[in-house]
């Protein structure tokens, strides 16, 4: 198990199928890389709706900003975390203009691009981190962090697939 802060909770979340919705998500599973690429380009101006933990972030947001309205922001005792798998060059612009319009804040925003998320968690040890796909909740636990899963959207039907596959 990986060591983690005693004075600061961190929680970190995967953004598609997590803090927003499966939208973009669906157009990778389904039509592949490039075309995932093109739709966050066109659609760079639209706001992504809200995922199932949108209004988790939003509570531990309320929470935060009390601390940062007595000076002490950079002592606050709870930091949030975006760790995605999106690009933060081109797809990633738009999970930061949604976040910014909905008043969310993240402490920091990681953009993998496709590399594995649970070296990157391992860095930023948080106590929790929520993700819609197996692989990722798998790969998180494998590294030390606690993990849990976000059941919902098209990821549903990969994650079935996953288990038949793996007997996990």
């Amino acid at each position: 198990m990986t060591e983690v802060s005693e004075s600061q909770l961190r929680v970190a979340f995967d953004g598609d199928a997590v803090l927003f919705s499966d939208e973009s998500e669906r157009i990778f599973k389904t039509h592949g890389l490039d075309r995932f690429f093109e739709h966050e380009k066109e659609n760079e101006d639209r706001l992504l709706d809200h995922g199932p933990l949108k209004g988790f972030l939003e509570a531990l947001g309320k929470l935060q900003k009390k601390f940062y309205a007595k000076g002490q922001r950079l002592d606050c005792p709870i930091r949030t975390y975006l760790v995605t798998a999106r690009s933060a060059a081109s797809s990633g612009i738009r999970a930061l203009k949604t976040l910014r319009a909905w008043g969310l804040e993240i402490d920091e925003a990681l953009f993998l691009a496709g590399a594995p998320k649970g070296p990157m968690l391992e860095k930023i040890r948080p106590h929790i981190y929520f993700d819609d796909q197996m692989f990722h909740v798998e790969g998180a636990a494998e590294m030390g962090t606690i993990a849990a899963h976000v059941p919902y959207g098209i990821a549903q039907k990969y994650n079935s697939q996953h288990k038949m596959s793996t007997g996990k």
